[in-house]
């Protein structure tokens, strides 16, 4: 494993501690008041919609397709109710 394989897993690591902590307070705050559901769904969509946006643009602006990373099957897996 290269030396950026492990910066690339470290950052990745690092991320996700953070998107938990706000899964959680996500959570928190809908459990205390069902208010604050526009809020939240709110920041959720401008969050998901920045990071799509920047593999798009970052993929477009360096030629490498970074959302066909993981194909898109794999990742509907996760939204099925």
């Amino acid at each position: 494993m290269s030396e950026k394989d492990k910066q690339i897993i470290q950052q990745l690591k690092q991320s996700l501690l953070h998107l938990d902590e706000a899964l959680n307070l996500s959570i928190e705050m809908l459990e205390e008041d069902a208010k604050n559901k526009q809020t939240i769904t709110a920041v959720w969509e401008e969050f998901l919609s920045t990071f799509f946006g920047r593999v798009k643009s970052k993929g477009n602006a360096s030629s490498v397709n970074l959302s066909k990373l993981v194909p898109l099957p794999k990742l509907a897996r996760f939204f099925k109710f």
